[in-house]
């Protein structure tokens, strides 16, 4: 694979080993019993701050590091129940406006890059710390486009990353590269906004497979992802609300990050709830099915 900027392309947290009892999700389309989850749209987007290694470069890169910061934001598509079905959510909008309620996710972590070769062509990636928000907003405005909306709802579920595996890939002297893969990380659930979710999942462990896809997928699983024009709190340009700039060796970028995944609840006997996360694999693999955004 050929990636020296690898974007976040999935996000799932997947709650096991509980009791038959199923959790509860109270919505404006009303409690919603067995809640199994959230289907992501698949045209979500990354923003990746701060990579400045790549392959190729003078002298001897072995075991050399750079700290990078992943941020990802989307939309449900839909509401699962416990057994990966649908939910019937009238109200639920897929999208910027209309009339309705969204669930948005809003995440953030860094990763730090390790040289394992001479030139870099090769290199380690490892989780490091991180946060997780998601949140019911009942006035509909998050914007694949313009990247903001995402976290002005009512905070139904929070966490942390505390790490993660380590994965090896090749990458390119020229940034971003192509190609994909997938890292896992690991965290904590620190909130649960019980009005929304029950049963309380604060204190449960989490583990997310993130699958990462290249800058220049403009025809992703879907076939509808648009680079954003900005990027609501980004840091970047005037206001901090932009995007990094297209062409060249660049050390900010955005992606399109490919998130139909889901997370599942149940009732816990105590201390045998674990959180366990999931990808589809992302980029490159769209024989699997994708909901339309």
């Amino acid at each position: 694979m050929k990636a020296t900027k690898k974007f976040l392309s999935g996000l799932s947290l997947l709650a096991l080993l509980g009791s038959a009892n199923a959790a509860t999700f109270g919505t404006p389309d009303g409690v919603l019993n067995n809640f199994g989850g959230f289907d992501w749209t698949s045209s979500a987007s990354v923003l990746v701050k701060g990579y400045d290694i790549r392959a190729n470069q003078p002298g001897n890169s072995i075991g050399k590091q750079d700290i990078i910061d992943v941020y990802y934001n989307s939309f449900a598509n839909a509401v699962l129940d416990a057994n990966g079905g649908t939910f019937t959510t009238a109200g639920l909008v897929k999208g910027t406006g209309g009339a309705g309620y969204e669930i948005t996710v809003k995440a953030h972590f860094q990763e730090v890059v390790t040289c394992l070769d001479a030139n870099c062509t090769f290199v380690s990636i490892t989780p490091l710390t991180g946060t997780w928000d998601i949140y019911l907003d009942t006035s509909a405005d998050a914007n694949l486009l313009t990247q903001s909306g995402f976290g002005d709802g009512v905070n139904i579920l929070s966490g942390t990353f505390t790490g993660g595996q380590t994965v090896a890939t090749s990458q390119a002297s020229v940034n971003p590269g192509t190609g994909t893969t997938l890292a896992s990380v690991q965290g904590n659930t620190t909130s649960t906004n019980n009005a929304y979710i029950n049963p309380n999942l604060n204190g449960t462990t989490v583990s997310s497979t993130l699958s990462f896809g290249p800058k220049n997928a403009t025809n992703g699983p879907n076939g509808t992802w648009v680079q954003p024009t900005s990027w609501q709190g980004s840091g970047i340009g005037g206001g901090g609300n932009g995007v990094p700039a297209i062409g060249g060796n660049q050390r900010d970028f955005v992606g399109q990050a490919d998130a139909s995944q889901s997370f599942f609840f149940s009732v816990p006997e105590p201390t045998s709830l674990a959180l366990t996360g999931f990808a589809l694999l992302g980029l490159g693999l769209s024989a699997r099915r994708r909901k339309q955004a």
